[in-house]
């Protein structure tokens, strides 16, 4: 096993090994705040629905972006659009926190938003392209491992320089305001990274119409979208509150939470890592399906039990697993689409997971404000997984060419057949 994976890093190409240097530096810009904005937002006395209708201005950011991306990403060279989305990045992540009203809070997520996705969209194919059969499962869970590796550093680190500023500036709000701000030299740093990448040529053939090989597509797209919206739908109601239920049914400071989300993060990157191993034992489909479902009863856990240690184990094990299924998603979205469809079908899921996220941390916030209950945020959210475990097993096991109901069928909009 072990043999196999060293055997998969030599295989690794150097541009994509530049690509995943970029993607752990933002990867330790993203952790930062998502660690640690709820919990300034909360100190400002903003209520849990204001809060949620903040951090849902991102998600119209990247429903803004998510097919004018599509276009920039087929059509002109990916590294120039990364190194673009990490300046904006770097700008909006700067001034977040000096801003004074909640408008501005979220007109400034929005312009994150756009810029997040479109380094989002950009990850899947890139490395689809940079890769071959045989490294690619384990070059997509290397991708989200570094990523989710370097949130380590962020969230800890973070939660240790806002104890320590809080001491030296006398208030927990100022020095949570000076992290965040600081958080943008990250993205600024991956600039460089970004920059080294060697592509010559736009990915997708211009003569390969997009807008035919979407409406051509529509159902296989279908398919991928609608367990993903659902999934969606849970996560945006409770997921962005997740540190707020750590200091409200806990009493727990930035620090610890900084702490939590480190470990959690920690615990996913070896999920990350372990996911092309889970792959080789099962389908896409059957490891997705089973990984999801294994989260659910720790969910239920960490929604009604009242001991911090319960709580922890719970919180760590069901993040890993539950987001140790993305680099299979992923592996097996670009797996199924052909050429001039793979940066559609990202953008289209991600459109689908921005509309579920502009109203489920609205919407979480407000039952939050309204019962006071947690429990009933996490039951909610662990039905909605539930019904996306049933539609990805029924959506895509025919897509699945590992699965005994796979149907092969013809796909629009690549390269045609020689003749």
């Amino acid at each position: 096993m072990w043999e196999r994976y060293r055997r998969d890093l030599s295989l690794i190409r150097p541009d994509a090994w530049r690509f995943l240097a970029g993607s752990a530096l933002m990867g330790a810009a993203q952790a930062i705040p998502w660690t640690f904005l709820q919990l300034y937002l909360d100190r400002l006395q903003y209520s849990k629905a204001e809060i949620g209708s903040i951090l849902s201005a991102e998600a119209w950011g990247q429903v803004l972006i998510a097919l004018p991306g599509v276009w920039l990403l087929a059509r002109r060279r990916t590294p120039p659009l990364l190194v673009l989305s990490c300046l904006a990045t770097t700008l909006g992540t700067f001034v977040l926190p000096w801003l004074g009203s909640r408008g501005e809070l979220q007109a400034c997520k929005l312009f994150i938003g756009c810029a997040w996705w479109l380094h989002y969209i950009a990850i899947a194919p890139f490395l689809y392209r940079h890769s071959g059969v045989e490294e690619r499962s384990t070059v997509f869970g290397l991708s989200d491992a570094v990523h989710t590796g370097a949130g380590v550093l962020g969230a800890f680190t973070g939660g240790r320089v806002v104890s320590e500023l809080t001491e030296r500036l006398g208030s927990e709000i100022d020095a949570l305001a000076w992290v965040l701000s600081a958080s943008s030299v990250l993205p600024f740093l991956a600039i460089f990274c970004y920059g080294r990448i060697r592509e010559t040529a736009p990915p997708v053939s211009k003569s390969i119409r997009i807008v035919a090989a979407l409406l051509e597509n529509k159902l296989l797209l279908a398919r991928f979208v609608v367990p993903q919206w659902i999934v969606a739908c849970g996560a945006g109601l409770c997921i962005p509150f997740l540190n707020l239920y750590f200091q409200d049914r806990f009493d727990k400071s930035p620090e610890t939470v900084g702490e939590l989300y480190a470990a959690w993060q920690a615990l996913a990157t070896v999920g990350f890592l372990l996911s092309p191993i889970v792959l080789r034992r099962f389908s896409f489909v059957g490891s997705m399906v089973l990984l999801e479902l294994g989260s659910i009863p720790f969910f239920l856990i960490l929604a009604f039990t009242q001991n911090y240690g319960l709580a922890v184990f719970a919180f760590l094990v069901r993040g890993a697993l539950m987001n140790s299924a993305g680099p299979i998603l992923k592996n097996f979205m670009m797996d199924a689409s052909p050429d001039g469809l793979r940066e559609a079908q990202v953008a289209l899921n991600g459109t689908a997971w921005g509309f579920a996220w502009v109203v489920g941390p609205w919407l979480g916030g407000w039952i939050l404000d309204t019962t006071d209950s947690y429990a009933l945020l996490m039951c909610t959210t662990v039905g909605f997984y539930l019904a996306a475990s049933a539609s990805t097993f029924l959506l895509l096991r025919p897509l699945d060419p590992r699965s005994r109901a796979y149907v092969p069928a013809p796909l629009h909009g690549g390269p045609e057949p020689p003749a």
